[in-house]
């Protein structure tokens, strides 16, 4: 029964956990990237129940349009460590305002392993990004929604067990980019999809 218990308690982590890599980090602007481009960034999300290390390829398939894809570590409180995978792409709208403005959506997919068995976890994430280019300093904010599923499947003295669940919340997020050079970014980031995050890292643009 404690192990049937602890499963149960793991699958419930899972949910605000999710939000750690589903769209996380932002860490860009709206601007419009060039064709062509390409970025390689780096950095960790913290927050109460896991943490995430991990890097992320962007490349600008054409003027106003980015796609991305992240690999990470996710290391979580109760469980052993496993993979985060991410992709998505950011659209900047062709609009002239005071700031930029761009739609962006990611999908990330996660798995680790719990006591007695495994959680495996889907998330979308979607909304608008919004930044100002501000000489050296580059502010941004983000508000969508995060969709997440999660399954756990353990063997218990009982048998077999699986559950699955899933959630929709609104997604809010905050940061600064640091520019030290043309190539080289600092960025900070503070999110907030049920639960609050932090994020911090740097990027290098060729």
């Amino acid at each position: 029964m404690k192990k049937l218990i602890v499963v149960l308690a793991i699958g419930a982590l899972a949910a605000p956990a999710m939000a750690q890599f589903g769209g996380l980090p932002y860490a860009d602007s709206a601007a419009a990237p060039e064709a062509g481009l390409m970025r390689v960034s780096g950095g960790l999300v913290m927050g109460d129940d896991f943490n995430t290390y991990g890097g992320r390829f962007t490349y600008g398939v054409m003027d106003g349009l980015a796609v991305f894809g992240d690999l990470g570590l996710l290391d979580p409180d109760e469980g052993d460590s496993g993979f985060a995978y991410q992709g998505g792409a950011k659209f900047t709208l062709p609009l002239e305002l005071p700031v930029d403005l761009a739609v962006r959506a990611a999908i990330g997919m996660a798995s680790y392993d719990v006591e007695g068995g495994d959680a495996d976890m889907t998330d979308f994430n979607g909304g608008v990004l919004a930044s100002k280019d501000l000489d050296m300093f580059t502010p941004y904010a983000f508000i969508g929604l995060n969709y997440l599923k999660w399954e756990v499947s353990a063997d218990t003295e009982f048998g077999s067990f699986d559950a699955d669940n899933d959630e929709t919340d609104i997604a809010l997020a905050g940061g600064v980019i640091f520019s030290l050079t043309d190539q080289i970014s600092l960025y900070g980031e503070v999110a907030y999809i049920d639960d609050p995050f932090f994020a911090a890292g740097g990027r290098f643009q060729f």
